[in-house]
């Protein structure tokens, strides 16, 4: 069992010795911005190349990708349902952090680590249906459905130039054409960009430990332990349906239920932001999420694959 730990909680050492250097002044928040620029144009394109070159595409995985947009956009039209009382603070907080799932920089990097290439295919796989939100929906949505005075319009033409201005998704949908045509990735290529997939799980964790942030206000516990709940009930539920009833073979299922435990998008702090919403509380919720996920998605793996 120790071993099976090993790599989780090398990833919690990274994060939390990343927060404690920045604690000391010896890096800035600010750097995430850099490392979050290499790892979706660098080092999260070059692991989902390696990826498809050492495992082949089963079109049967087509299926993480419709969980991966249901589980990101059903609980957030049904918090903007049920959170009708709430100031338009609040509503902007519980609906963007109850939807999308960190996968590129978090999922990827964990799953790979513990199962190897079939586990970086079902992120990848579950991460094309989580793009849709994660890319630009959460605060298209929301300005749409919560607009506020001065706030800048998105329109449609706005959220298709950013969905497929990302690097890692254009990485998706041409390797998966490529696969569906039976044309196989070279080896060479492989080979080349696997230095480069070999940072991919460091600087995840590095740019997770800059951004771990402590609570602004004591209240700030009561919000975040109040969308985990709630976020982590309804993602309980989603996981039972798909490991009883999707049909994809049983590792996969089990796969798909480590994926959904995965931490509140990274993005979602910036979203809730420009939304005018408390980007403080936001961070702080993304920070505990970040941790706690660490947690259930160990031991998940551990009882359902690992042990």
């Amino acid at each position: 069992m120790f071993s099976f730990l090993l790599k989780p909680i090398s990833f919690l050492f990274i994060i939390l010795f990343t927060w404690f250097l920045k604690r000391l002044g010896l890096f800035h928040k600010s750097l995430a911005l850099v490392v979050l620029a290499i790892l979706m144009n660098i080092t999260l394109p070059a692991t989902v190349i390696t990826v498809f070159g050492n495992y082949g595409f089963d079109k049967t995985m087509l299926w993480l990708t419709f969980v991966g947009v249901a589980a990101s956009m059903t609980p957030y039209f049904l918090t903007y349902f049920f959170s009708r009382r709430l100031s338009r603070e609040k509503r902007i907080f519980y609906m963007i952090s109850m939807s999308g799932f960190n996968i590129g920089c978090y999922g990827l990097p964990i799953l790979q680590a513990l199962f190897g290439p079939l586990g970086a295919m079902s992120c990848i796989m579950f991460d094309m249906g989580n793009t849709v939100m994660m890319s630009s929906g959460n605060y298209a949505f929301t300005s749409l459905l919560l607009p506020t005075e001065g706030e800048e319009k998105v329109t449609v033409g706005k959220m298709i130039r950013r969905f497929f201005s990302s690097v890692p998704l254009l990485c998706y949908i041409v390797l998966i054409i490529l696969s569906l045509c039976g044309i196989r990735i070279p080896g060479t290529l492989v080979d080349f960009v696997t230095p480069m997939a070999n940072a991919n799980a460091f600087l995840a964790m590095f740019m997770l430990g800059l951004l771990f942030s402590p609570p602004a206000k004591r209240s700030d516990w009561k919000d975040t332990v109040l969308v985990l709940i709630f976020r982590y009930a309804f993602l309980s539920a989603v996981a039972f349906l798909c490991w009883k009833f999707l049909p994809v073979p049983q590792n996969i299922r089990d796969l798909l239920v480590v994926i959904l435990f995965c931490p509140i998008g990274s993005f979602a702090p910036a979203f809730i932001e420009k939304c005018h919403g408390d980007g403080e509380l936001a961070s702080f919720a993304n920070s505990v999420s970040t941790i706690l996920s660490l947690v259930i998605m160990t031991a998940l793996s551990y009882r359902l694959i690992g042990g």
